[in-house]
């Protein structure tokens, strides 16, 4: 008779499940995540003022920063890049935020398009700790 040892393991040690397979079936608390964590996250941004997916506009003075600045020039970049376009960046004329896994920066650019300046509207989604930025949309403003 062979020991349980030698046995090929098909089962995890409680027998109840395949070695593998997902925990979706059980509870978020069992899998790790702390529901409480998420709430008081939420609690603190209400807190601050900011809502969860709703568009707000940033604080004053956001068009002068550095940051945003920078982002608003990889949206012109990005877009320069995808639709082979050649816009340059002039200033970043308002800035909203949006609050999601990360931020979406909803901002107003105006370019330069062949002497002629333009103003565009366009949306970044960053992500500051994963190194994330995506631009998700660059369109004309109305």
């Amino acid at each position: 008779m062979r020991s349980s040892i030698d046995r090929p393991r098909f089962f995890s040690s409680s027998g109840r499940r395949p070695l593998g397979a997902p925990d979706s079936h059980r509870t978020p608390a069992a899998r790790g995540s702390n529901p409480n964590r998420t709430a008081a996250s939420m609690a603190e941004a209400a807190r601050q003022g900011r809502r969860f997916g709703g568009v707000e506009d940033a604080p004053a003075g956001r068009e002068n920063d550095l940051k945003a600045i920078e982002l608003a020039r990889f949206a012109v970049a990005e877009h320069n890049s995808k639709a082979n376009a050649v816009l340059e960046f002039e200033r970043l004329v308002k800035v909203r935020q949006q609050l999601v896994s990360g931020l979406m920066h909803h901002f107003t650019i105006e370019v330069k398009e062949g002497g002629a300046k333009k103003t565009y509207e366009a949306k970044v989604w960053e992500k500051a700790w994963e190194n994330f930025k995506q631009l998700q949309d660059f369109k004309p403003a109305a």
